[in-house]
């Protein structure tokens, strides 16, 4: 999946925000998995979501996102020069 741009997940991440407070009332706090317009289930762990998400869809791009009421914003900083 290298090289992954939020595009690519277009379709999974339009069908997290269709889905989100349906999600929100069955499974706060969990992960989702979904490939395409598929919830194919939530997990406890972010790894247990992944994991399922490799077993079931190969090296094919898939979506795991935490199911909360309001994604916060994360920043990364690179102490490599360059970058």
């Amino acid at each position: 999946m290298e090289g992954l741009t939020r595009l690519q997940l277009q379709q999974e991440l339009e069908c997290f925000e269709r889905q989100r407070f349906q999600l929100l009332a069955q499974a706060s706090g969990q992960y989702a998995l979904i490939k395409g317009d598929d919830v194919a289930g939530a997990f406890d762990s972010e790894n247990e979501a992944v994991g399922a998400g490799y077993r079931r869809y190969g090296n094919e791009p898939f979506l795991v996102k935490h199911i909360v009421e309001a994604d916060l914003p994360l920043m990364f900083a690179t102490f490599n020069l360059g970058v």
